[in-house]
């Protein structure tokens, strides 16, 4: 047996317990039941991957036939399935859609509005105003800089981000191959100097735009990884000379030593 809490208009939203069984659980109760397509309110229906949970609504719109359990609904048709375990993982129970909320928010108008936005800003190098932008995104709610900030904050909404720089940076002819001879540049500006850290930062920054896939991304980290090796090898080939090098010169006026590195 699965419990789950819901918040429903018909209980004020109050908190409401509703239990839902695997089917062979639920044989070993002996109640009836039905195909969840079957049911009117107050019978226990069985999904199509063998769980049994109580009807709680039985919507006719026109010609259409949308039936309502505690953990989503669906509409009768040859082809629709009602599945409890996707909207259990998701845990999106009051939609027809077993996508969790995160990515349906994300996909919405009012968010991608939000998204271009702040990519707005960040594209002109300017600071994003997440108040102006959370008005665009949520002038419903109390505190719409907040819940700008929460969209932004989601995964979902990061890889949609990421998307749309990665369209931009391509067209600018700045993909993983162009990250990459970036951090090459950089030990070649390390074998001359002892400051390649803005070059290096700036090819970071880079690929945490494109975020690279999994396997280029390791091959990054690798080099980036060598990099450091030889950069830290130089530099302290390049302590010792100056150290074996050192000159001492003495001060005439009160004998004090004076080293120059």
């Amino acid at each position: 047996m699965i419990k789950i809490v819901r918040r429903l208009k018909a209980n004020n939203f109050e908190e409401a317990e509703f239990y839902i069984y695997p089917l062979d659980e639920f044989k070993g109760r002996n109640q009836k039941y039905k195909h969840w397509s079957k049911c009117s309110p107050g019978d226990w229906g069985v999904s199509d991957d063998n769980y049994v949970a109580e009807c709680l609504q039985r919507n006719i719109y026109g010609t259409n036939v949308e039936m309502v359990f505690p953990y989503g609904r669906q509409f009768v048709t040859k082809t629709g399935k009602l599945e409890f375990e996707p909207h259990y993982y998701s845990k999106n129970y009051s939609n027809v859609s077993t996508k969790g909320y995160n990515e349906l928010e994300a996909n919405r108008d009012r968010a991608e509005l939000a998204i271009d936005a702040y990519l707005a800003y960040k594209m002109a190098g300017k600071s994003p105003d997440m108040e102006k932008i959370g008005k665009l995104y949520r002038p419903d709610q109390k505190n719409p800089a907040m819940a700008v900030k929460r969209l932004l904050k989601t995964k979902e909404t990061k890889k949609i981000m990421t998307e749309k720089l990665k369209e931009v940076l391509i067209d600018r002819d700045i993909d993983e191959g162009y990250v990459l001879d970036i951090i090459k540049d950089a030990v070649d500006v390390a074998k001359m100097k002892e400051d390649p850290a803005n070059m290096i930062r700036a090819a970071k920054e880079l690929s945490e735009f494109l975020e690279m896939k999994p396997k280029q991304k390791q091959l990054t980290e690798s080099v980036e990884m060598d990099i450091s090796h030889q950069i830290s090898t130089n530099f302290e080939k390049e302590r010792k000379k100056l150290k074996a090098t050192k000159v001492s010169e003495i001060d005439k006026e009160d004998n004090r030593s004076t080293i120059k590195e």
